[in-house]
């Protein structure tokens, strides 16, 4: 199984992998996808994002290619994608987090959300 020993992933690993299974995106893509999404519950800085992304191109979770017509200040844009690693990995953490969402809900700690009804 691809997934043993990845699980579970940080906050951050797990969002930038989930805002990746729409599609390619640019660093700054990624950014402003997770702050319609994340709010304030996971802020990124350029720095530590592209320090993410590399690790996660590292461990084979994502790909990253550069396109050179696309040059902004004189360095091609790179474009991050989801590997099928990656999308095994991200919905292997979505099923862990939901049966443990499914526990707080049973034992009452967070509301019902309606599904079911």
């Amino acid at each position: 199984m691809v997934t043993r020993g990845r699980l579970p992933l940080s906050p951050r690993d797990f969002l930038i992998l989930l805002i990746l299974t729409r599609g390619a995106q640019h660093g700054y893509g990624i950014i402003r996808a997770s702050e319609e999404h994340a709010g304030n519950e996971i802020r990124f800085d350029p720095a530590n994002l592209y320090r993410a992304l590399r690790r996660l191109d590292r461990e084979g979770l994502v790909t990253v290619s550069s396109d050179p017509s696309d040059e902004s200040e004189g360095a091609a844009r790179r474009t991050y994608a989801l590997t099928d690693e990656g999308r095994e990995v991200v919905r292997a953490e979505s099923a862990r987090l939901a049966r443990l969402t499914d526990t707080a809900r049973a034992w009452r700690l967070i509301p019902d959300s309606g599904r079911g009804r």
